[in-house]
């Protein structure tokens, strides 16, 4: 049996990412696979694409990653703030080549990956990079959801939002909470793992998934955030930063 962890949307939260290792080692898994965004939003990107890169058999680029190497005017004010950021923190110079290894690591990401049997993007079968798949999509955008079936002919898995749960054939997203949190993966569906580093679903907990035996379980680990919250506060980002990780938010 096949068992393998999948991890998404870190954004440089070292805490967070240290306590789901620490959790993904306990349950005795070897395999973890990323699906992007490992900086942004937070203040330790290099500690955090170091370790992405020991620990993972393979990563995929998020639009944070992504912004990295590009103009960053069209992210909000805030991830833009944060992304310059990390951006000084990991750009190799004269002075810091280590830094050449995550810096080329994150550059030459893939934008999608098949394993398993399975498909995995950061955003979506349509736009791998920047689109969302939204829980709101069955209400408001159908037709994105009906293209989006119509690219997959397997289980299909994502990170993106920060909202971790499942959207079947019919079109309804299923919110993954403690009470319903495993899924079978017998039809095309797209399951969403969740935000290691920034979780957005009212739950401050690090949330990422375990697939075995046909089936997935998104899992939440707590961790003290307000390590990560101090980091962010005393590298001088903007303190919403730090205020939404003990929101859930």
């Amino acid at each position: 049996m096949t068992e393998f962890a999948i991890i998404s949307d870190l954004h440089s939260n070292l805490p967070a990412l240290e306590a789901v290792f620490r959790r993904i080692d306990e349950l005795g898994l070897g395999e973890v696979l990323c699906l992007g965004d490992v900086v942004g939003y937070c203040a330790e990107p290099e500690p955090c694409v170091r370790l992405v890169m020991r620990r993972c058999k393979w990563t995929l680029m998020g639009n944070h990653d992504w912004g990295l190497f590009h103009d960053t005017s069209e992210f909000n004010p805030l991830a833009s703030e944060a992304l310059v950021y990390n951006r000084k923190l990991l750009k190799p110079t004269l002075f810091r080549p280590g830094r050449r290894a995550p810096w080329r690591y994150l550059e030459g990401l893939p934008d999608r990956m098949a394993d398993h049997g399975y498909l995995f993007f950061h955003g979506s079968p349509r736009n791998p990079i920047m689109e969302y798949v939204l829980r709101s999509d069955e209400h408001f955008d159908p037709e994105k959801l009906d293209e989006i079936f119509r690219l997959i002919d397997r289980p299909t898995f994502v990170g993106h939002t920060h909202h971790p749960g499942i959207t079947r054939a019919d079109r309804h997203f299923t919110p993954a909470t403690d009470d319903n949190r495993v899924f079978d993966l017998d039809e095309p569906c797209v399951v969403n793992v969740g935000s290691v580093g920034q979780p957005r679903d009212g739950d401050a907990r690090a949330c990422f998934a375990v697939v075995a035996d046909g089936k997935v379980e998104i899992l939440r680990v707590p961790y003290d955030y307000h390590r990560t919250q101090a980091k962010i506060l005393a590298a001088g980002l903007h303190p919403a930063l730090a205020d939404r990780l003990g929101r859930g938010k």
